[in-house]
């Protein structure tokens, strides 16, 4: 009898602990006092909250993740990275800015792109727009603020692999096409007009850094028409296009 006393008694403290923790928590120690930005850079940090729209003094417990990460997400140049709680009442929001990288032609119009293939804005016409155009990738359609829509996602990931490195070496500015019709036997255009075969996207930093050596840079710059071939990342062999023709 003894035990079963002492057992009652710690599970009827163990059930008023609970209790008070259950009160505990929903006073006022877990509401959230603060929101914390971090990863922003043109975006101000009371537009991204805003956004956000979690409301001071909810109770921390309550706050949904993926509710605010869809949110945030709804502006096509934000990307969640993470949304941690500082406990008791504190949220730390880790972002992302996309950046536009890339136009595709789609239906008369252009879609402008992330690295990722989100799409970020819908234009008209080409006019200001700096970015590479992408050509030959198969897209079955397209909504603001959310990936493509690809026929073949091999092929956007190839697409995503070649401007994710064109960007890392800087050579957007020299870049005019980005040729992706065969993902294993990609080419790209300079806005000279010399075209570089880079086949499949592997080892793409190798290949791109051909683009930066004084010997590319006298041929794209005389206006020299061929095709620099990379496709074997460590060689490059150049062709006129008379050549080409000959053959």
């Amino acid at each position: 009898m003894g035990n079963g006393r002492r057992k009652g008694l710690f599970l009827l403290l163990f059930l008023l602990a609970v209790l008070v923790a259950m009160a505990y928590i929903g006073t006022e120690v877990f509401q959230v006092k603060k929101i914390t930005v971090i990863g922003n850079q043109n975006i101000k940090e009371a537009d991204i909250i805003r956004i956000a729209g979690i409301p001071l003094g909810q109770n921390i417990f309550k706050i949904d993740r993926e509710q605010i990460r869809e949110r945030i997400e709804s502006n096509p140049l934000l990307k969640v990275l993470s949304i941690d709680f500082k406990y008791p009442n504190e949220i730390v929001i880790n972002v992302e800015e996309r950046k536009s990288v890339a136009a595709i032609p789609y239906l008369g119009s252009y879609v402008v792109i992330d690295v990722e293939g989100y799409v970020m804005e819908i234009h008209d016409n080409l006019e200001d727009m700096p970015y590479p155009l992408v050509q030959g990738l198969g897209l079955r359609g397209c909504t603001v603020g959310k990936p493509l829509s690809v026929a073949d996602s091999y092929q956007m990931k190839a697409l995503s692999r070649v401007l994710d490195e064109v960007y890392k070496q800087q050579l957007e500015e020299d870049i005019s096409e980005i040729i992706i019709d065969d993902p294993d036997d990609i080419y790209i255009v300079s806005r000279n007009g010399t075209v570089i075969r880079l086949g499949q996207a592997i080892e793409v930093d190798k290949k791109l850094k051909w683009l930066r050596t004084p010997n590319f840079r006298q041929i794209d710059s005389a206006g020299v028409n061929g095709i620099l071939d990379v496709s074997i990342s460590n060689q490059a062999v150049f062709k006129p296009l008379e050549e080409e023709v000959n053959q």
